[in-house]
């Protein structure tokens, strides 16, 4: 009875999560680690990290498991947020967020459970019926194998709209 007694006592961790943006065009890959607060809504920590689009694959998949470690809890402390103050969109040096949007790729990772061992990529494939591209990897696959599937996802991001 005791160890039902420690599983209840045991407090929910989230999993890590992030979001990457990016434009071939503009070399740019912004990668956006997430905040959760009380009341479960996810948003962009201020603290980005920008790559060129055409760094090394190992680049891109070290930077990936570093920003998902910055995954945390803090509740915002002003709740009149603008769209305008979008960490990605700031990070990107582009005029409107409407630009913003249809410039750049956004895929999100996260991982699978608690256990922290499997990390699924949705790719939006900006779809009229919510399609979205879903793929997923060992969270300890080396980092050129991360960086590429990125990279692939991407590829397909752009080259195969889903309508």
């Amino acid at each position: 009875m005791n160890w039902l007694k420690s599983l209840k006592k045991k407090k929910k961790k989230f999993p890590n999560r992030i979001t990457l943006y990016l434009n071939s065009d503009l070399n740019k890959i912004i990668i956006a680690p997430i905040y959760i607060d009380e009341s479960w809504l996810f948003y962009e920590q201020e603290n980005l990290e920008v790559l060129k689009f055409n760094c090394s694959d190992e680049s891109i998949g070290q930077s990936v498991k570093n920003n998902l470690s910055k995954f945390s809890k803090k509740n915002i402390l002003n709740k009149k947020v603008k769209t305008k103050d979008w960490p990605a969109f700031k990070a990107s040096k582009l005029k409107s967020i409407k630009e913003f949007e249809k410039k750049y790729s956004r895929i999100s990772i996260h991982d699978a459970n608690e256990a922290n061992i499997i990390l699924v990529l949705e790719a939006d494939m900006k779809s009229k019926n919510n399609i979205n591209l879903t793929s997923s990897i060992s969270a300890y696959t080396e980092n050129q194998n991360l960086g590429s599937l990125i990279k692939n996802l991407f590829n397909i991001q752009i080259n195969r709209m889903i309508e």
